[in-house]
Parts: C-alpha cells; structure tokens; sequence
C-alpha cells in the first residue's frame, strides 16, 4: 500500500488475496507494489511541506500583480517562485486528507488513482527542486514552468475519478456504513484544495503567455454574465434537446451590460450545470403534466443578472422543484435522483456495479445531463472559492429559483475560501 495510510483494514486488503481479487486488478496490484518503495522515500517530504500554513494573497493583490508583469516581464520569477513554494504545501496537504478516509470509501479504486496522482505530481515537482533548485533567474523560471506544463498535463480526468469513485462506494450494499458528512467535507476540502493550486499554476501561465488584453493572468477584467449565459443556455438546450428530445425556451433579463473581474471559466461551468438541471426537470415535470392532460406549452427558463454593490444572478425554473424529503441531499456528492442518464457499463472492480467510461475534465462542463450528483455540490465549490454565495429557494410542485451572488474582486476583501487543515 501506499505510504502513511493509516487504515489498517485498507492495508489488509491489499495483504489478504480474497481482498486484492475483490478490489483491484492484477496490473493495478503491480502499479501500486511499484510505486511503494519509490514513494516511501518521500513521505518525510510530505509531512514537513503539509506542516506549512499556505498563504494566500486578496484578489485585488493578485491583480495588482498581474499589473506590474505586464510592465516588467522579470518579475515572473517571482511568480515562478511563489508557485514552487505554495504548491508543495498545498499538495503534501491534500495527500494527507487521503490518509484519513472512511475504509471503504479510500480503498477504491478512482480514489486511489487520484491519490497517486497527488503523489506523483509532489514527486515530480520535489525532485525538479532536488535538481534545480529554487527558481532564482529567468532560465530556471523557463525550466520550472515547462516541467509544471508537463506535471500537469493528466490532470483532466481526477474529477472523473472521484464522480466515478463517490458513484460506486454509493451503490455498494455496505454503503449504510460510510459517513457520508464526513466524506462531503472531504471531497469539498480536495476540491477547493485542487482549485487553488491549479488557480495558482495557471495564473503564472497566463502571466508568461497573456490571453489578451481584456485579462489579468487568468482573471477576465471584462466578464460578461450576458455572454457566457447565452452560452450556456444554447449547449444546455442542445444537450437537453439530445437526450429528451426536446428543450425548454430561455430568457436573459436584467443588467445586459454589467461585467466584473472573475474566471470565467468556474462561471461557464456553474451556468452550464445549473441550467441543465432547470430544463431537464422543466422537461420531466410538463411531461408528467401532460400525462394528466394538464400540459401547455414549456415555460421557459429565465436568467436575471443585477449589478450593484456584488453581482447577482438568479435562474426561475417551473420545473417542479425538490420533493422537501430529498431537497437537503441535494448538496451531497454523489446524491442523485437520477440514474437513466448515466451511461451503463459493468464495473470491472465491483462486480454488478454500474458506471461509464467517459474522460471528462469537469472544466469543460459534463455532456450527460444529469445522473452523477456532482454538478451542484461542484457548482457551490466553484462559487464559494472567491467569495461568493449560491442558494436556492425550492417551491415543491412549482419550480426552483437559484441565486448566486459574486463580490467585487478588486474591494481588496476577497482572499481563496478553503480549509487550510
């Protein structure tokens, strides 16, 4: 097993054969066997880096940062340099969150992959400072920052993982046993762990390679709910449209000229999920009407955007609401009420379980509609990491309206929301 796992039940199913068979493949059993003496040597690492306190700088420092490299191109050593540091901690921390999982729940598969990606990226990183050092002049600066490129470039299927992962340990008979509060913390702790060293990562690459002049590293100065919601809207619609045949209709109301400074990446995918969820329950809901002879035309899902001290914007669905028994699940990794749009293929570690197969990088927004149970608990994630706030006001029998706020970046308040623990 892999070092500091401190269930002795998860190292016991590695040591016993029933166990191996029932829980990992063959070639899965050697990748790890492989990696143990080699990562062994690195656990002392580990500790003294995660023993660290991470820092954490305002958005407004951030972007005032981003100013005076824009200005003077030698200062992305320094940012090179902050990235070296911070990043070792951040990872030794998320390494040893692993180490305290809920046995059945640490000891899957997904979860596992994801851990030795934890380790793989720290060693990769520990071992370029072993051989170069600390970034000090512009050739390390180059070096670092095409070896980060490299370590990085697999990071696109973790959140698959951990869906699939959180999916599996679900449907499983023992499931009763896990706690899944605790399992909740931990996912949103990883999450927003994960967010901030890639937020970190990639602000040093759009520093040294500048996405344009309307962007600040990788903060959007000019993003625009407008756009991004019509966006939004139309692949929600196609995915929908795809799936169930047909779509609801959409309306942006409000501020259509309001933008502030965000990533707009995390608000493409907040919008995306949450409009899919709208038009499918709007969709399931009339479809349900109609078999009572109760149906009309679909109404249609309307965007609100408000721009004033913060920037709001609310989503109205009549798409039937949550019933009250479930609606405070519904922040819970991996709690869904649906299960026909997840693809189904045999599960080569559980057998009989379901799954799918499909390598989606959360970023790029999920193809399927609904039916993993991440898109919410993702969602509030991504809002919360700058500050911001998500809500939702169920009407059961009628439909939803979802709020979300966002801070103004630059009032010099807002600083990365996660556990430092």
């Amino acid at each position: 097993m892999l070092p500091r796992v401190p269930l002795r039940e998860a190292r016991a199913a590695f040591r016993h054969g029933a166990q191996r068979r029932r829980y990992v493949s063959a070639e899965q059993l050697t990748i790890v066997r492989e990696k143990q003496y080699h990562l062994s040597k690195f656990a002392e690492e580990v500790e003294k880096q995660a023993s660290v306190v991470p820092s954490r700088r305002s958005v407004e420092e951030q972007l005032d940062f981003g100013r005076q490299v824009a200005k003077d191109r030698s200062l992305l050593v320094v940012s090179a340099r902050r990235v070296q540091d911070e990043i070792l901690v951040r990872l030794a921390r998320a390494i040893r969150s692993f180490q305290n999982l809920p046995y059945i729940f640490g000891i899957n598969p997904r979860i596992q992959d994801v851990y030795v990606k934890c380790w793989d990226w720290f060693v990769q990183l520990h071992e370029w400072e072993q051989q170069h050092g600390k970034v000090h002049d512009t050739v390390t600066e180059k070096k670092f920052t095409e070896h980060l490129l490299k370590v990085f470039e697999d990071h696109g299927n973790v959140m698959h993982c951990l869906r699939q992962g959180t999916a599996e340990v679900r449907e499983l008979p023992s499931s009763d046993s896990v706690d899944f509060d605790y399992v909740d913390k931990f996912l949103t702790r990883f999450i927003m762990r994960r967010m901030s060293w890639r937020v970190l990562a990639e602000s040093h690459l759009a520093y040294r390679n500048p996405k344009g002049p309307q962007f600040n590293g990788i903060f959007n100065l000019e993003c625009r709910p407008l756009m991004i919601g019509h966006d939004a809207f139309s692949k929600a619609q196609y995915i929908c449209e795809s799936e169930l045949g047909v779509a609801p209709d959409y309306v942006i109301k409000g501020d259509g000229a309001a933008s502030f400074e965000y990533i707009d990446q995390h608000l493409q995918y907040v919008l995306l999920e949450l409009m899919k969820n709208s038009m499918r329950a709007t969709v399931n809901h009339h479809s349900e009407k109609e078999k009572s002879g109760k149906s009309g035309k679909l109404p249609k899902v309307v965007m609100r955007i408000c721009h004033g001290d913060e920037i709001t914007i609310s989503l109205h669905d009549r798409g039937g609401g949550v019933p009250r028994h479930v609606a405070e699940r519904i922040w819970s990794y991996g709690f869904t009420t649906v299960v026909e749009s997840k693809p189904s293929t045999t599960n080569a570690y559980f057998p009989g379980m379901r799954g799918d197969s499909l390598d989606i990088a959360a970023m790029a927004g999920d193809k399927a509609l609904a039916g993993w149970g991440f898109g919410l608990p993702l969602s509030r994630c991504y809002v919360e990491y700058l500050g911001g706030t998500i809500s939702i006001q169920n009407m059961p029998g009628y439909g939803c309206d979802t709020i979300l706020t966002f801070p103004k970046l630059n009032s010099g308040k807002c600083k990365e929301q996660f556990d430092f623990a």
